[in-house]
């Protein structure tokens, strides 16, 4: 969108052409954006995602420098029609030739889309991106669980965050029955976010599925936005008033 639209600036050189080609063109660019971070985002481990980020970022200022050098040149040789057509031309012939290698890279990024539902209906994830919620959804680790199962207990550790999938478990606090939950439902939040043992007992009371999510991970996402914090400080709150 953003070359063919370029080239056909200088093809019908008219000002009603050329404002919708740019509105056109701004249009490609902000797909290759948006398309371009989120697959980054997807095939690029966290330990070296902010690198791979400064390179992106590096490049574009690089490039951006390299292209105010080369335009005079190229309006100099190709007239300003010539050179529009042939850096518009370049655009197209690079998506052809790197098509098949993007879209294997994005055919081998798998979304778990149960997972990714899961997260996205809970009141902790709802604020975070779609990007951020894939890329937790990928983390989640299934746990299965038999009737009677202990998942975690009052005065742990806290090392995991629990979702619901299917089945029910039961929340005890000093051996007092505090809530049941079921699907779509989560527990294990208090600890993690509040660095204290674990604050109630959890047992599975049927045969069923949970999705966990690993400690650092699961404090860095709500902490890096404030709109969960609040989120998560209400859940807290609520779940404290009665012990």
């Amino acid at each position: 969108m953003a070359g063919t639209a370029l080239a056909l600036i200088a093809v019908y050189p008219r000002p009603g052409v050329a404002f919708a080609m740019l509105l056109v063109l701004g249009v490609g660019y902000a797909w290759v954006e948006v398309a371009g971070l989120t697959l980054m985002q997807r095939l690029v481990s966290d330990e070296v995602l902010a690198r791979v980020f400064g390179v992106v970022e590096s490049t574009y200022v690089a490039t951006t420098g390299l292209g105010g050098v080369v335009a005079p040149l190229a309006v100099a040789l190709f007239g300003i029609e010539g050179a529009l057509v042939a850096v518009g031309a370049c655009l197209p012939l690079l998506v052809l030739l790197t098509w098949t290698r993007l879209a294997r890279f994005e055919a081998t990024t798998e979304v778990p889309e149960r997972q990714f539902a899961l997260l996205r209906s809970l009141s902790l994830f709802a604020p975070l991106s779609l990007a951020s919620v894939e890329n937790l959804a990928a983390r989640l680790v299934p746990v299965a669980v038999e009737s009677g199962q202990q998942v975690i207990r009052q005065g742990d550790h806290g090392d995991r965050f629990y979702v619901v999938a299917e089945g029910h478990v039961t929340v005890e606090c000093d051996g007092e029955l505090a809530r049941v939950e079921g699907p779509g439902e989560f527990f294990g939040e208090i600890a993690l976010l509040r660095d204290t043992p674990r604050t109630a007992t959890v047992y599975a009371t049927e045969p069923g599925l949970l999705y966990a999510l690993e400690r650092e991970a699961f404090v860095s996402s709500v902490t890096n936005n404030p709109r969960s914090v609040i989120a998560a400080d209400d859940v807290i709150e609520e779940r404290l008033a009665p012990v």
